[in-house]
This record gives C-alpha cells, sequence and structure tokens, in this order.
C-alpha cells in the first residue's frame, strides 16, 4: 500500500489525540540536530550519546553482542562511531531510546514483550551478512521500532490483545481496521514521524504486513528496501521458533514468498533458523 493510498489518516488523527506518544529524549533530538549538519563532527556526537551513560551503555553492549559480529570489542562510543559511522551509530541510538522510552511509558504488557523486538532487532542485525546493500544498524532499528504501535494500541484499547487473536479474522491489520478504523502499523508509522526516523524506515513499518506487495515491487528486482523487509519477517519467525510458538500464520502465508526473494533455500533457512536460535539461547 504506496503512502498515498488512504490510510484512515482522518480516523488515526482523531486517535492520536488520545494516544500518548512518548517523546523522543533530549539526548536524541540533539543528536538528530547533530546529524542534520553537512559534516557531522564525530566528537560532538560521541559526547552527546555519552551525556546519557544508560543509554551509551546500552549502545556498547548491543553493538558487543555477537549479532553485531565485531572482530574486537568496543570500549567507547567515539570508537563505535569512528568504526561503524556516524550515521550507523545513530541508527542504534534511534531503536534503543525509543524501546526505553515505551518501557519508562508503563502501562500494562504482556510478560516477555519487549524481549522480542530485541530478539528480532539483534536476529535482524546478524541476518544482514548474508546480503549486500542492507546495513545492519537499519534492521536493528526496524526490528525494535516495527511494531511499536502496538503497545500504544494496547493501552488505549484494553480488549486489543482479544481482538488481534481472534481465529479467522483475516490478518492483524484487517481485524484492527474493522474494530478501531486504524491499525498498529499506521500509528507506528506516526511514531517513526515524530521521532524523525528515516522515510524508507517508516514506510516499511507501515507496510510490514504487506509483505508480498513490497517483495513484487518493480517487477520483483532485487532492492535494498524490499530486502530489509524480508530480513524482518524472517527474524520474526525466528523469534517465534525460539520461543516454542510453532504456529506463525503471517510465516505460514509469506514465508516462501520471503525465502524466493531472499534466494535462500527451506533447508538452509532451516540451518540459519537453528543458528540464530542457539545466538539468542547464549546471549
Amino acid at each position: 500500500m504506496p503512502l498515498n493510498t488512504p490510510l484512515s489518516y482522518e480516523a488515526t488523527s482523531q486517535l492520536l489525540q488520545s494516544i500518548r506518544i512518548p517523546s523522543a529524549p533530549a539526548v536524541f533530538m540533539d543528536l538528530h540536530a547533530l546529524m542534520q549538519k553537512d559534516e557531522p563532527d564525530i566528537d560532538a556526537v560521541a559526547t552527546t550519546i555519552a551525556r546519557d551513560p544508560g543509554l551509551a551503555a546500552l549502545v556498547l553492549k548491543t553493538l558487543n553482542s555477537p549479532f553485531f559480529g565485531l572482530r574486537n570489542k568496543v570500549t567507547s562510543i567515539r570508537q563505535a562511531t569512528i568504526l561503524l559511522g556516524l550515521l550507523n551509530v545513530s541508527n542504534i541510538v534511534a531503536g534503543l531510546a525509543l524501546k526505553r522510552a515505551m518501557e519508562d511509558a508503563g502501562g500494562s504488557m504482556p510478560d516477555h514483550y519487549w524481549d522480542s523486538p530485541v530478539n528480532i532487532g539483534m536476529v535482524a542485525a546478524r541476518l544482514t551478512q548474508y546480503f549486500g546493500g542492507v546495513p545492519p544498524d537499519e534492521a536493528y532499528m526496524l526490528g525494535l521500532f516495527h511494531n511499536v504501535g502496538m503497545p500504544l494500541m494496547m493501552e488505549r484499547f484494553p480488549d486489543f490483545l482479544h481482538v488481534v487473536r481472534e481465529p479467522g479474522c483475516g490478518g492483524v491489520t484487517a481485524c484492527e481496521d474493522r474494530h478501531y478504523q486504524t491499525n498498529h502499523a499506521v500509528i507506528g508509522y506516526y511514531v517513526s514521524r515524530s521521532w524523525g526516523l528515516p522515510e524508507h524506515v517508516g514506510e516499511l513499518i507501515l507496510r510490514h504486513h504487506d509483505v508480498e506487495d513490497v517483495l513484487s515491487e518493480n517487477g520483483g528486482a532485487i532492492t535494498p528496501k524490499a530486502t530489509l523487509l524480508a530480513v524482518l519477517k524472517m527474524a520474526e519467525y525466528i523469534d517465534q521458533v525460539y520461543w516454542g510458538r510453532t504456529d506463525d500464520p503471517e510465516w505460514e502465508r509469506c514465508g516462501n514468498a520471503v525465502l524466493a526473494y531472499a534466494g535462500i533455500s527451506s533447508t538452509d533457512f532451516d540451518d540459519i533458523v537453528e543458528d540464530m536460535v542457539e545466538l539468542l539461547s547464549a546471549s
């Protein structure tokens, strides 16, 4: 569904007035301003991130995980920016800052709710090693962000989880549209705009359930955007396997298309799944 297709924007705008979207923390906004400069200063960026010790520690912990596959341990934010580049580190900060902001916002979430986005982000970052032109930082950020609309919908609508788990509802977003005149993907897109995420990442948040449509664009040609979505879907499925959930309706629907687009056989993918689950279990 292209961005210029009507998406119940009027209903969503009204709904957003009753949904508390977390504000980006000051350190993130300052970082965003620095990144808008023609030549961002590495020292200024590193100093800005380090101003929030908790966030800086999360960044280093994330980068030093086996999922990013760095050969040498990163010991400072400045080293990370030199090694990975300013934009890459900025994207990782964005994902971690939003996760923390959502957790701090409170609300009643299911047990281990935030474990899955972290798993998906980490696995997605690792999966990029199999594909060219897909930055691991973007895959990580998308993994953390893609379902950010869900906790906001849960907070606003007490029956949200019951609605999306209805059998035979015809797809998660279709159920939400019928009940609420909008869905978590649309809400997530608005959050991505509010936080100033890259436009293509925001579009994938909006369209992350429109898998076949995205993969078939441009005659099915391999593009960074569609590959990023394929990586996300594989990471989502791997997270389901990690939790012992064998029934994944979305993967059953689009898994073959994802693997065909990525050029991965089901046998090879089974090996990848096993390796990623082992990494998750060890982390």
